[in-house]
């Protein structure tokens, strides 16, 4: 039986140019050994990074007003924020901070591009600042690690990934119990894992779980969180336009490429070192365009400058530059839709702040208490059960008192009275509104409230009382 023809064969690898930087034709895993060029963009990043992971290991130690910088208490349901305490409650100033967020990231990735992944991102400061470091130091370079994982199996071979892992692994428990610490604090964590480790069981298991996920993710895992898990890539493709800030290679410069160094009038000024492939995190060459993979680190760029500065030519030839200016134009650093995006940007967190400046010292609500909307008394009048939530945001207890405004026949009774609330503090208490039913107008009625403190807060209130219908067509 002849052979099919070549074009009616169906390839089981894909083209070359396809593929993913991280994957074989094959489909296997290619994993990155990243060339560290020291160069201008690395040292910005190195200082970034190692500010980053200092505030990260700080913030929980740092005391405000008693408590850590950044404390998310689940217990007391509280966050603290540099002195700041916020409650569940504040549905306003949670919407207005979630909101600026997501206008600020719009902002950034419009304006600067991939700039975040690059300097800013956890998953890429860690890797490149804190688990390669320990990789290089135990494995030796780039050279040195592919070829220890090309060996078989041996006693050294062990040795060495032991010791690596078990590092990762220290390193990995440390983050993830500082982790933890955000939402417990060290002062009770430390203790508590020293002294009553069985007590601290939901903690343990959490740290242990935390640990493994950080040990997964930069000890295997990667560079494919960067060009597989993560959505800001694709995110940010959307955020793109002409004069967003991107690494790309000068095309008009660079081609046609040789390997001789000496510049030949009909050659371009790349010498095809792959210095920048081999420097790219992520395994991307840059020559090739503007790619989903690309995560900004700026390592092409510090690579190419030292080759260029070697031949004694001039850099900039990977660079930070827009795709306007790659085609000979000007960058529009304002345009209308990240001119639009900083507005947004700048009215949302100037609300966030102004709801920050003016809060309150204490607030109060109340909602339907109760499975019963109403309920009829014997003496004909109705009661409606309600619950009044006291939280006293400043450092002073607060004494609270609640009094009917309109209508004077409602009379309210207090399951405490008045209502002392600690500080930093939430009280929940019951209350019984009786209403004569004459008052009633269509199953409905309304009554205000008057709240008062010790310290200055005042407040009015009104609430919506349930009950029957009356007049014709009610229910009695």
């Amino acid at each position: 039986m002849a052979a099919p023809a070549a074009q009616d064969r169906i390839f089981d690898v894909a083209p070359e140019e396809e593929l993913l930087y991280s994957l074989s034709a094959d489909g296997k895993r290619k994993f990155m050994h990243p060339v560290v060029h020291k160069g201008h963009f690395w040292r910005i990043r190195r200082n970034i990074g190692y500010l980053l992971v200092a505030l990260f290991f700080a913030l929980p130690l740092i005391k405000v007003g008693g408590y850590p910088a950044v404390f998310f208490d689940f217990e007391s349901r509280r966050t603290h924020l540099f002195g700041a305490v916020f409650h569940p409650t504040e549905n306003l100033v949670l919407l207005a901070f979630g909101f600026s967020v997501v206008v600020t990231v719009f902002f950034v990735g419009s304006t600067f591009g991939r700039v975040w992944c690059g300097f800013g991102c956890p998953q890429t400061v860690y890797l490149e600042f804190l688990f390669r470091p320990i990789e290089a130091w135990v494995e030796g370079g780039p050279a040195k690690q592919r070829g220890l994982n090309r060996e078989p199996w041996n006693a050294r071979k062990v040795r060495i990934k032991a010791v690596k892992w078990t590092l990762f692994a220290l390193v990995g428990l440390l983050m993830a119990a500082n982790f933890v610490a955000y939402f417990t604090s060290w002062e009770a964590l430390g203790p508590g894992l020293l002294h009553q480790p069985l007590e601290w069981k939901g903690a343990i298991f959490t740290i242990s779980f935390v640990a493994a996920l950080i040990v997964f993710d930069f000890g295997w895992f990667r560079d494919q969180m960067c060009t597989i898990a993560c959505p800001y890539g694709r995110l940010q493709n959307v955020l793109s336009d002409k004069d967003t800030l991107l690494v790309a290679y000068d095309t008009t410069r660079g081609e046609p490429r040789t390997r001789s160094r000496v510049l030949l009038p009909t050659a371009g000024a790349c010498v095809d070192c792959n210095a920048c492939v081999t420097a790219c995190p992520t395994g991307v060459d840059i020559r090739r365009g503007l790619q989903v993979e690309c995560i900004g680190t700026a390592q092409c760029v510090d690579a190419c400058d030292e080759v260029m500065r070697k031949l004694g030519r001039p850099t900039g030839l990977i660079k930070f530059t827009s795709e306007r200016e790659q085609q000979g134009g000007i960058r529009h650093l304002w345009r209308p839709r990240n001119l639009a995006y900083l507005v947004l940007m700048l009215i949302a967190w100037g609300t966030f702040a102004a709801l920050i400046a003016t809060r309150a010292d204490a607030m109060v609500e109340v909602v339907r208490g109760g499975r019963e909307p109403y309920r009829m008394l014997n003496s004909g009048d109705v009661a409606n059960q309600q619950r009044f939530r006291f939280t006293n945001q400043s450092q002073e207890p607060h004494r609270f008192t609640i009094e009917v405004i309109e209508p004077r026949d409602v009379s309210l009774v207090l399951s405490e009275s008045p209502v002392v609330v600690a500080a930093e503090k939430v009280v929940t208490i019951n209350a019984v509104a009786t209403v004569p039913r004459r008052l009633f107008v269509n199953g409905q009625a309304h009554v205000r409230y008057l709240v008062t403190s010790d310290h200055g807060f005042r407040r009015e209130m009104e609430f919506l009382l349930l009950g029957p219908f009356n007049g014709s067509g009610g229910a009695q």
